[in-house]
């Protein structure tokens, strides 16, 4: 094992620049302390839990089955009423043929 320093690959052996002026360090950020939470008497409802997300999730999925169970619904009467128009309209052909 060889304890010789290498020179780094980025050296050029020429005598070296003076350093660059670095940034001027961050001003230090200011805490503020906390207050303390009061209770507010002038509100009347009281505090109600708040639905997270897989509330929303759920709403959303029911939302989604709503809206697929509705155009499924509204394609078949579609079609029934196309076709009950068709037997109709065939219906006076048969009439006037006879």
């Amino acid at each position: 094992m060889s304890f010789v320093r290498k020179p780094r690959p980025y050296s050029s052996g020429l005598p070296g620049t003076p350093p660059l002026p670095s940034a001027a360090p961050a001003p230090a950020r200011r805490v503020r302390p906390a207050r303390p939470r009061l209770p507010r008497p002038d509100l009347s409802r009281p505090d109600l839990p708040r639905a997270g997300w897989p509330g929303a999730v759920t709403a959303l999925a029911a939302l989604g089955a709503l809206l697929v169970l509705l155009v499924g619904l509204s394609g078949l009467w579609n079609s029934a009423a196309r076709d009950w128009q068709f037997r109709s309209a065939a219906a006076g052909v048969t009439d006037v043929v006879r």
